[in-house]
C-alpha cells in the first residue's frame, strides 16, 4: 500500500480549512523554506502511522493551530493499492470508493482535541476508519503493518550508534531476522560459529566465570557479602555475568547487543583518525535502513520518512543517497517521503516528485497539478541544475534568458533599495531557452489553489530599430526595408517589419506565453536589455560616462582604452536620434568586440560607485520594465 493523500486541519501552521496534500508512489520530496510546513506534515504522518523506534509523541498545546486548544486536530491518511495480507487485516475498515465498489482503499482519521477537564489538562486523540470516519477502529496488530521508519533531521549519530540501554543500534539489531539463527545455549564442544546472539552470550558468560582475576574478585565479593552482611542461616553467592544465565533468550539478546558500538573498520578503510560528522550520521542511516529492508523482506508495507538528508553530508555523497532513494522506491514495495532544503537535491529528482510546502500550503508538482505539459517534464528534468533549483525555496522569482540580466539585476534591486537577499527573490537564468517552461512550474491548473508566488520573467522586444541593420549589421544597407534581405531569409525583424498593431501584438503575445496567476511577463521597452539601457542612458551624461566606460573596458587593453573611448564618444555624437545613438552603442556586441556577460558585470561595478545611496537617480535612468520587473518580485 501507500498513502496517497493527507489531510491537515488545525494542526500546527496548517489553519482551519481542510488542507489536502497528495503523495505518490515511491519518492516524494518536500521543499521549501523555514517555518514553512514541511516538518508539520511529517510529523502529522507519524502522529497517524506511529514509527518503528517506537517512540511516543504527546501533544501539546502548541501544535494546535496558533495555540488554540480549543480546537480540534484532525489529520486523516488515504492508503490504495493495498496487497492481500493488507486487505486482510484491515478487512473490516476497507471503504469502497469506485464505481464498481470493487477497489479497496484505507481511510484513518486521527483526531485530538485538548481537554481541560482533566487537572492538568491532556490531550485525548481518537482513530476511527471509513470515508466519513465513522468506521472501527484497526487492531493494534494491524496498526503495526503502517508503522514508518522516521530519520530525524539534525540526528544524534554519535550517541544513537553507541553502546548503552535501549540504544537504537540495539533495538534495530533485535529486530533484524538473522540475529535469531544458531543454538541459543553454549555446551562444551560446540563449535561457536554456530550460535545465536543469545548462546554467545551464554558463552560469554562462561569464559568471565572461568577468568582468574574475575573469579578471585566475586569469591571476596562472595566473602565480604557473608561475613559482614549476611544471616546465619542466608545462602547467597554472587557471579559477574555478561546478562543472567536464567535469563530468557530476548534478554540475553539484547544485554548482549546494547554493548554493541558501530564503528568504522579503519584497518579495512581509507580512514584515520575520529570518525566525523558526516560518516556517523551516514552509518546511522544505514542501520536504519537495513531495518526498513527488512520489514520490506517480511512483505510489510513500508513507509521511510527523512526530514533533511542533507544534514551533514557532501554534495557527492547527496547525490548518491538521494538517487539510490528513488531507485529503490520506485522498484518496490517503498513509499519515501523527504523535506529538504537542498536546492542540489531538488534538482535530481523528477519534477513530479516535488511538492511545494509554502505558509502552510501545499502544491504537488504532479503533472495532474500544473500547466506543464509532458514536453515540460522532460526539458525541465535534463535542464533543471541546482542553481535553479534554489527557486522552490523562493518568496518570489525573476527569471532572465541572458547573463546580462543575471549579472546587473541583483546590483540593481539593492541600489534601487529592493534587494533581492532582502526579499527572499531567486534568480534564474534559463539561457535563452524555456524561460516559459521555468515560469509554468508555479502555475497550476486549479486556478482557486494558486502559488502564492510572484515570477517576474523578463524577456527582451527582439525588435530592432529601422536603423539598426545600417549600423549594426551591414552598411549597405539603409533604413528602408526594401535594401533588407526578404524576411525569410533573415532572422532578426525591425520596426518596419510591423504595423503599430503588429508590434503590439508581438508584444502581447510574449507575455501571453508566460503570463498567468502570479508570473507576468516584462518585455524590454525597445530591444533588448544592451540597447535599453543605451537608448535611455546616453540621454544622461553621467550614466552615458557609466556605460561608455564599462563596455571600452571589457573591450580594450588599459592602454588603448583612453583613445577608443574618444573615439566611441565621438562615434556617438554624430548620429542624430536617440535610435541611432544606442544602435552604435550596441555594435559592440553584435561585433562581438564586447561580452554582454562582462559589460553587466563591469557595468554593476561601476554603477555600484556612482549610484549608492542615489535610488531616484538611478532610476531616472534605467528601462522601466526592469523597475517594474524588481518592483514586482520584492515590494509588489
Amino acid at each position: 500500500m501507500y498513502l496517497s493523500l493527507l489531510q491537515i486541519k488545525n494542526f500546527r501552521c496548517f489553519d482551519g480549512n481542510e488542507h489536502s496534500i497528495t503523495f505518490k508512489k515511491g519518492l516524494n520530496v518536500l521543499v521549501g523554506e523555514n517555518d514553512s510546513g514541511k516538518s508539520a506534515i511529517m510529523d502529522a504522518i507519524k502522529l497517524v502511522l506511529g514509527t518503528t523506534d517506537m517512540k511516543w509523541y504527546r501533544v501539546e498545546q502548541e501544535d494546535f493551530y496558533k495555540e488554540d486548544a480549543t480546537l480540534e486536530i484532525k489529520i486523516t491518511c488515504k492508503f490504495e493499492e493495498l496487497n492481500e495480507d493488507e486487505r486482510g487485516a484491515f478487512l473490516e475498515c476497507l471503504s469502497y470508493e469506485d464505481e464498481n465498489k470493487k477497489i479497496p482503499c484505507l481511510y484513518l482519521h486521527w483526531t485530538c482535541r485538548y481537554l481541560s477537564s482533566f487537572n492538568p489538562p491532556r490531550p485525548v486523540v481518537n482513530v476511527s476508519t471509513g470515508i466519513e470516519g465513522n468506521g472501527p477502529s484497526p487492531s493494534a496488530e494491524a496498526r503495526e503493518l503502517l508503522r514508518a521508519t522516521y530519520l530525524r533531521a539534525l540526528r544524534d549519530a554519535y550517541s544513537e550508534m553507541q553502546a548503552g540501554r535501549h540504544s537504537r543500534l540495539s533495538q534495530i539489531m533485535q529486530h533484524i531476522s538473522v540475529v535469531d539463527q544458531g543454538v541459543d545455549e553454549y555446551e562444551e564442544g560446540i563449535d561457536i560459529h554456530n550460535l545465536s546472539i543469545a548462546g554467545i552470550a551464554d558463552l560469554s558468560n562462561t569464559l568471565l566465570a572461568k577468568h582468574p582475576a574475575l573469579d578471585s574478585i566475586n569469591e571476596e565479593m562472595t566473602t565480604i557479602l557473608q561475613e559482614k552482611m549476611l544471616l546465619k542461616k542466608d545462602n547467597i553467592r554472587t557471579r559477574l555475568e555478561v546478562t543472567g544465565s536464567n535469563s530468557n533468550k530476548i534478554k540475553k539478546e539484547m544485554a548482549l547487543l546494547e554493548k554493541l558500538d558501530l564503528a568504522v573498520d579503519k584497518d579495512a578503510s581509507d580512514m584515520c583518525g575520529r570518525v566525523g560528522l558526516g560518516t556517523s550520521n551516514i552509518m546511522s542511516m544505514v542501520c536504519e535502513l537495513l531495518l526498513h529492508n527488512e520489514t520490506i523482506g517480511d512483505n510489510k508495507s513500508c513507509f521511510l520518512l527523512i526530514e533533511e538528508p542533507e544534514a551533514h553530508i557532501h554534495a557527492q555523497r547527496q547525490l548518491k543517497l538521494i538517487q539510490s532513494l528513488e531507485e529503490e522506491s520506485e522498484k518496490g514495495n517503498r513509499q519515501t517521503i523527504i523535506t529538504t532544503h537542498s536546492p542540489l537535491l531538488a534538482s535530481v529528482v523528477k519534477l513530479s516528485n516535488i511538492v511545494i510546502v509554502k505558509s502552510g500550503k501545499v502544491y504537488s508538482l504532479e503533472k495532474e497539478q500544473t500547466k506543464l505539459d509532458e514536453d515540460d517534464y522532460l526539458y525541465l528534468e535534463k535542464y533543471l541544475d541546482a542553481t535553479k533549483a534554489n527557486l522552490f525555496f523562493a518568496r518570489s522569482v525573476i527569471i532572465v534568458e541572458g547573463p546580462g540580466e543575471a549579472l546587473l539585476l541583483p546590483t540593481l534591486s539593492k541600489l534601487l533599495g529592493c534587494n533581492f537577499t532582502d526579499y527572499g527573490t531567486s534568480l534564474v537564468d534559463v539561457r535563452n531557452t524555456g524561460l516559459r517552461r521555468y515560469a509554468r512550474i508555479f502555475q497550476r491548473k486549479d486556478e482557486n489553489k494558486q502559488l502564492d508566488v510572484n515570477v517576474a520573467c523578463v524577456t527582451d522586444r527582439d525588435i530592432m530599430p529601422n536603423c539598426a541593420p545600417r549600423i549594426c549589421i551591414d552598411e549597405k544597407y539603409t533604413d528602408d526595408k526594401d535594401t533588407w534581405p526578404e524576411k525569410s531569409k533573415r532572422a532578426w525583424r525591425a520596426e518596419a517589419d510591423y504595423s503599430v498593431l503588429g508590434a503590439e501584438k508581438h508584444v502581447n503575445e510574449i507575455k501571453e506565453k508566460a503570463d498567468g496567476q502570479k508570473v507576468k511577463t516584462f518585455v524590454a521597452n525597445h530591444w533588448t536589455l544592451e540597447y535599453d539601457l543605451a537608448y535611455i542612458g546616453l540621454q544622461d551624461e553621467e550614466m552615458k560616462e557609466i556605460l561608455i566606460d564599462s563596455v571600452i573596458n571589457v573591450s580594450y587593453e588599459k592602454k588603448n582604452r583612453p583613445s577608443k573611448k574618444d573615439k566611441l564618444i565621438e562615434k556617438i555624437n554624430v548620429y542624430k536620434t536617440k535610435e541611432e545613438r544606442a544602435a552604435c552603442f550596441y555594435s559592440f556586441f553584435t561585433s562581438k568586440k564586447a561580452s554582454k556577460a562582462d559589460f553587466a558585470q563591469e557595468l554593476a561595478i561601476n554603477l555600484e560607485k556612482k549610484y549608492i545611496n542615489r535610488a531616484e537617480d538611478l532610476k531616472k535612468v534605467l528601462p522601466d520594465y526592469l523597475i517594474s520587473a524588481i518592483i514586482y518580485v520584492t515590494k509588489g
